[in-house]
C-alpha cells in the first residue's frame, strides 16, 4: 500500500453533507492537494459514491479513482436500562455490522 503524502479525508455522515463535501473537495484540489479520500458508511455509501462521481465526471476530468476499499465494522447500539426485549436469547449472539466504503481520488499527472 502506498502512503499518500498530500491527502485530505472527507467523511460523509449525512445525505445533506453532499454539497459541503463537494465544496471541501474543490477547495482541497484548488489548494494543491493531489489526492482525496472519501469515506461513507451505512446508508451514506451511495452519497460517497455520488460525490466521487460528480467530482470525477463533472468537476475535474483529470481525476481518476485510485482505490476503492469496502469493509464493515461492528455496530453497537446503546441499550436503555430497564428495557428487556422478548428475544434476548437470540439478540445476545447476534452481531450487527455496518458496511463502509473508502474511495481515493487522485489527479492524473501529465508527463
Amino acid at each position: 500500500m502506498r502512503f499518500m503524502v498530500n491527502q485530505t479525508t472527507i467523511i460523509i455522515r449525512h445525505r445533506n453533507d453532499k454539497e459541503k463535501s463537494i465544496k471541501d473537495a474543490i477547495f482541497a484540489f484548488s489548494g494543491g492537494r493531489k489526492s482525496l479520500l472519501i469515506k461513507g458508511e451505512g446508508e451514506e455509501i451511495s452519497t460517497a459514491v455520488e460525490v466521487a462521481e460528480i467530482l470525477k465526471n463533472r468537476m475535474y476530468p483529470r481525476l481518476e479513482i485510485a482505490n476503492v476499499s469496502l469493509g464493515s465494522r461492528p455496530y453497537f447500539v446503546s441499550r436503555q436500562r430497564g428495557y428487556q426485549n422478548k428475544n434476548t436469547k437470540t439478540n445476545k449472539k447476534k452481531i450487527d455490522r455496518v458496511s463502509n466504503i473508502e474511495i481515493t481520488l487522485q489527479t492524473i499527472s501529465i508527463t
